[in-house]
């Protein structure tokens, strides 16, 4: 599954601006997860019968010397103090991003080929000590790890560095994953009609599909101006906002939404508040990222806990500013929540696994304006207690040339929620959200629940 969305081409980054560290202890904590779960100890080479790459895990009790578990580099910049917003309950504010070089070594590989052409360690860690705080920064290849897999990770490094107790995961030498998609893959299935809206919207990765997303991208770089940065919505704005649309779903009874569900509904509402009337009628995109382990969990218990790349890519019937301004916040959170539900099941999974396979294993973002969603949420990659106060927390995925231009991952910070963009915002949008994010400031709201 590391070739469905070209995640072997980059990594991920997970960045956490803390009061103080520990540093040798964090050290010592990295090399007892990579000793304990040795598939982080492990190493990725490519397999030229299979074409495709696979992990060598150590599985020997004693290690050669030079072997080193894990990439762990410090830096010290004491002279240098990193800007940090003070956030709190009642917070709705973007956030500036501070230099990803903070968080991750220049030396750090993001392809799948740079790992296994420098026997790299697969988990890097790299922290700098500043004059007001710590950065420290955690980095895997996302050829090998999706959030969920980063998940455990965040928690295995926890545990060893809190003295907590815990259990790796289940280290197999199959691919259950891969085999159980090839299975659904090569039996007879009913066509799901949810299928239409993404085979629909999304394209092979062909050379001149490629070339047309870079053209996007680049176009909305230098023609509409992408800003960068995050936004934070504090617990009580957050409840606030909430509590008004589930009142209004349990008046009209028409399903249920979750708080993502919400939240991804007043960013797009909030987005297209001011949106020029020449790109109001535009069709464009809304599509999220979705673990398959659930479902596929049902055959398997094993794949509940997969820790590889094990998302697929679904869609909204497409929309317009226009109706995304017209429609209620909560018939807006519904219709995401619809969308979400109707991939969970297995008809819809192997109806993507077919068609991915019959035009080409890949796929790309579709011609137009689009937004991409990953609730990481439920994987706790925020939950790493570094022993003193978290003041910021980050995420970074490199280098996504070809991601679209408003990609955005959802976590938890401080009880309220940070909406993360890979990219970022188109200049003109981030304005409109800005003013949404004021007026919550002020105790009211320009987009109307």
């Amino acid at each position: 599954m590391d070739d469905w969305y070209g995640v072997r081409y980059v990594s991920s980054t997970f960045g956490y601006v803390v009061k103080t560290v520990d540093v040798p202890a964090l050290d010592i904590a990295a090399k007892e997860v990579a000793d304990k779960w040795r598939l982080i100890a492990g190493r990725v080479e490519w397999e030229t019968e299979k074409k495709s790459y696979q992990i060598r895990v150590p599985l020997s009790n004693s290690l050669p010397e030079d072997y080193p578990l894990t990439k762990f580099t410090t830096e010290k910049m004491t002279s240098t103090e990193l800007p940090i917003a003070l956030v709190d309950d009642e917070s709705a504010q973007f956030l500036e991003k501070p230099p990803v070089t903070y968080f991750r070594h220049p030396t750090t590989p993001s392809f799948l080929h740079d790992y296994a052409s420098k026997s790299s360690p697969i988990l890097s860690i790299h922290v700098s000590l500043m004059a007001n705080c710590a950065c420290v920064g955690v980095t895997v290849p996302h050829g090998i790890f999706d959030g969920t897999g980063m998940g455990q990770i965040i928690k295995a490094l926890n545990c060893a560095l809190n003295n907590i107790p815990w259990t790796p995961p289940s280290l197999t030498g199959s691919s259950i994953m891969t085999d159980r998609l090839k299975e659904l893959r090569e039996s007879e299935s009913i066509p799901d009609p949810s299928l239409a809206t993404i085979q629909s919207a999304f394209s092979s990765a062909s050379i001149k599909n490629a070339l047309y997303v870079l053209k996007h991208v680049a176009w909305e770089k230098c023609w509409h101006g992408l800003k960068g940065g995050a936004i934070f919505l504090g617990p009580n704005v957050v409840e606030r906002i909430v509590t008004c649309v589930k009142t209004q779903a349990a008046e009209e009874g028409k399903g249920w939404v979750s708080t993502g569900d919400i939240v991804v509904a007043f960013l797009l509402k909030a987005a297209y508040l001011e949106e020029e009337h020449w790109t109001a009628h535009n069709p464009l995109t809304i599509a999220h990222l979705i673990s398959l382990r659930r479902v596929l969990a049902d055959t398997n218990p094993e794949l509940e806990d997969y820790s590889h790349n094990a998302v697929l890519t679904s869609a909204l019937p497409p929309l317009t500013a226009q109706q995304i301004s017209s429609m209620s916040l909560y018939d807006l959170a519904l219709m995401y929540r619809k969308s979400i539900d109707s991939t969970r099941k297995i008809s819809f999974i192997q109806g993507y696994v077919k068609w991915l396979a019959s035009i080409g294993g890949q796929i790309l973002p579709p011609k137009g304006d689009i937004w991409l969603f990953s609730n990481q949420i439920v994987t706790g990659v925020d939950k790493l207690d570094l022993g003193s106060e978290t003041l910021a927390f980050w995420h970074w995925t490199l280098p996504f040339t070809l991601a679209p231009d408003h990609t955005f991952i959802l976590n938890k910070f401080k009880g309220g929620y940070i909406i993360d963009p890979v990219i970022g915002i188109r200049l003109s949008r981030w304005k409109a959200m800005q003013k949404v994010l004021e007026s919550l400031q002020e105790g009211k709201s320009l987009v109307v629940v």
